[in-house]
């Protein structure tokens, strides 16, 4: 038990045991860079360097190939057709581990499945193979908090992200964009995987929400909306991070509410209409427009979702001037400003109806496409 948790010790700071020449290199190394009475501290990481859907991979070998019995790394290894002395196949086995599937790792003399693995790897219903995938993703710390933190709902821009990321839970700089693939990648993963909710001590009730803030993970899945909206505050008339709280404290939880997967394609330091805002553009269910300060992006992308002749919610904040092209055929819903706790509790269910009266209207024929080339009936 003391090996495997220096071996655990050695995966979340993302180093290498090394021989005692290569050490002695690397010190020399950094001798040259640093003050020679200074030894460079080690960066430590809080996740696992791969995902849980690639992590399943150990306990399935075990169970298909050796009876669910315990097994060597080297022999676990060679079925995987990977090398078993290799960085990569102990970080696999590494995360196995810290997801709660297995004990040990390549570095020990055996690897076996723990009860959280035998609960999913032996499920008697899709329900019980979902909560003990769920129970394995919160058996990370991070993950746990950071979905608790955002409320299920989608991360926001990476811009703002590696703020909360480093100031919120003190995470390396240097493993944001990691930490942000594979929790994205998990959550895609466990799309829809929660009918019942786990508590802190692992047991379930079978009743949705039964832990305090955990709600079900519904990354992927839902009907798609696309936001297309300002990223950036120019014109001085709202202040830096108004765009940021706009989507995150109104619409994402509007969004969710009235039954969307809310996204954005919008980057850190990204002005371009990319190929893949194009794409969601086109293949998104619902587009929601955000028309404050007349972005000129917004406004082509806008109308690049009309001309698809494909619904769209459109929004903006009050005092915004209208498009008389646009305000005169579609309705525009207007939210306060402000962003106050006071105001959001007014227009979230507001947008929410808003929302859902788009949608539930897609299929008529007064769309601003039909309005405009003479072919409503």
């Amino acid at each position: 038990m003391a090996d495997d948790l220096n071996h655990k010790t050695d995966l979340v700071s993302g180093e290498e045991q090394v021989k005692p020449e290569a050490q002695s290199q690397e010190t020399l190394i950094k001798s040259e860079t640093k003050s020679q009475s200074k030894r460079a501290t080690p960066v430590r990481r809080s996740f696992p360097p791969n995902t849980l859907e690639e992590s399943l991979a150990i306990i399935r070998t075990l169970k298909d190939f050796n009876g669910g019995n315990p097994w060597t790394g080297e022999q676990i290894a060679k079925v995987l057709k990977r090398g078993s002395k290799a960085s990569d196949f102990y970080y696999l086995t590494a995360s196995s581990r810290d997801y709660g599937l297995t004990e040990g790792t390549s570095r020990q003399s055996s690897i076996s499945i723990t009860e959280l693995g035998r609960e999913y790897l032996f499920a008697q219903s899709a329900a019980a193979e979902r909560e003990a995938l769920q129970r394995a993703f919160f058996a990370i710390p991070i993950f746990k908090e950071v979905y608790e933190y955002f409320h299920g709902s989608n991360l926001p821009d990476m811009k703002y992200l590696q703020n909360t990321l480093e100031g919120t839970f003190k995470l390396e700089p240097s493993f944001h964009e990691e930490f942000y693939q594979i929790y994205l990648a998990n959550c895609r993963f466990l799309d829809g995987i929660a009918p019942s909710q786990v508590k802190s001590d692992g047991a379930s009730n079978g009743v949705v929400g039964s832990e305090p803030g955990i709600t079900a993970i519904t990354v992927v899945g839902l009907t798609r909306a696309f936001v297309i909206m300002p990223f950036t505050e120019k014109t001085g008339v709202y202040s830096v991070g108004f765009y940021r709280e706009v989507y995150a404290n109104l619409i994402c939880p509007a969004a969710k509410e009235a039954g969307f997967e809310v996204y954005t394609a919008r980057k850190q330091g990204s002005e371009i209409i990319h190929s893949t805002i194009i794409n969601d553009l086109l293949e998104a269910e619902l587009v929601i427009a955000d028309l404050t300060e007349h972005n000129p992006n917004v406004l082509f992308e806008l109308g690049f979702r009309m001309a698809e002749d494909k619904p769209v919610a459109l929004i903006r904040a009050k005092g915004t001037a209208p498009i008389f092209d646009v305000d005169n055929l579609l309705r525009v819903w207007d939210y306060n400003p402000n962003l106050w706790k006071s105001t959001l509790e007014e227009d979230i269910p507001a947008l929410i109806e808003h929302l859902k009266g788009t949608w539930g209207s897609r299929n008529s024929n007064r769309t601003y496409k039909k309005i405009l080339s003479g072919k409503v009936h």
